[in-house]
């Protein structure tokens, strides 16, 4: 099978709809998982440190 556009015709597989928990389009449905919260595999909100924006810049801005 080559990857080009022929290959498009074959992608009609749902794999994520939307989670119950979270209400994002993120739980696999096949492997009953949330990517987004973690629904499925822990009972605890998956938070990881890189998903949350941190504030820029070092310096406080002078006023």
């Amino acid at each position: 099978m080559v990857k080009g556009t022929p290959s498009m015709g074959k992608r009609h597989k749902v794999m994520h709809i939307r989670c119950r928990r979270c209400g994002r389009r993120a739980y696999h449905a096949q492997k009953g998982v949330c990517a987004a919260c973690g629904y499925g595999r822990s009972r605890r909100i998956v938070q990881y440190s890189w998903k949350v924006k941190k504030p820029h810049g070092g310096r406080q801005r002078l006023r």
